[in-house]
C-alpha cells in the first residue's frame, strides 16, 4: 500500500476532523483545524492518502520564524503503516536546508521514536501545556 501526500485545502478539513480523536470531543480543536486548512496565519496543511483514502494529515506553521509542525495525525486504521513518516518526509522536503521544529508529549513514545529515527534531536521541554505530560521540543538541523 502506497502513501501519497498532497497539499490540502478547506474542502479536506472534514476528513481531517474525522481522523482526529481530539477534534471529536473538543470544538476548539475542530475550529482550529478548519482555520488551519484554510491557511490562517500562513499555515500549510497536507493530507496523506493511502490507496486513495485519507490516512493522516500535517499542519505546518512557524516557531520563532522556523518551520514547525503544529499538528500531525494518523488515522487509527492507518497507524504503523508509514503515514507519519510520509507526512514528515513531505514537511522536510518542503523546507530542505532549514532548521525544523516539532513537539510532542512525553507520553507519545511512538512520535518520539519517529523523530529520533528521522534525525531530530531533543531541544527542550515545556511544562504545563498538558498537566502531568510535558511537551518535548525537537529540532532537525540542516547539514553543514
Amino acid at each position: 500500500m502506497s502513501v501519497m501526500v498532497r497539499i490540502a485545502g478547506p474542502s479536506d478539513a472534514p476528513a481531517a476532523i474525522a481522523m482526529d480523536a481530539v477534534a471529536g470531543r473538543a470544538p476548539q480543536r475542530r475550529d482550529w483545524i478548519l482555520r488551519a486548512f484554510a491557511g490562517e496565519k500562513d499555515r500549510v496543511a497536507r493530507l496523506a492518502l493511502m490507496d486513495g483514502e485519507p490516512a493522516g494529515f500535517i499542519v505546518v506553521g512557524e516557531f520563532l520564524s522556523f518551520p514547525f509542525v503544529d499538528l500531525i495525525v494518523t488515522a487509527e486504521h492507518a497507524r504503523r503503516r508509514g503515514v507519519a513518516s510520509a507526512l514528515m518526509a513531505a514537511f522536510e522536503g518542503a523546507h530542505a536546508g532549514q532548521k525544523l521544529f516539532v513537539s510532542t508529549n512525553v507520553s507519545n513514545a511512538r512520535m518520539r521514536a519517529l523523530l529520533v529515527a528521522r534525525g531530530y534531536v531533543l531541544s527542550g521541554q515545556v511544562d504545563n501545556v498538558d498537566p502531568g505530560d510535558p511537551e518535548l521540543f525537537f529540532a532537525r538541523l540542516p547539514a553543514l
